[in-house]
């Protein structure tokens, strides 16, 4: 694995006009592919110091 990432990094580095000018217009494209469809992410996860939080509130009405 650490030589692919040399490996890509060497490249990225020698061509980094190209790697410069690319960088702008990938983020658009993939942000979009990997958002999810609209789907909520309320998935409660019991016992955990960020759920009891999340629930101080709705105890206290």
């Amino acid at each position: 694995m650490a030589t692919c990432l040399y490996r890509i990094g060497r490249w990225a580095f020698r061509r980094r006009r190209l790697v410069g000018g690319l960088r702008p217009g990938v983020p658009v494209p993939a942000g979009a592919a990997m958002a999810p469809a609209g789907e909520g992410e309320n998935l409660p996860v019991p016992g955990t110091g960020s759920q009891k939080a999340f629930d101080l509130p709705g105890e206290r009405r």
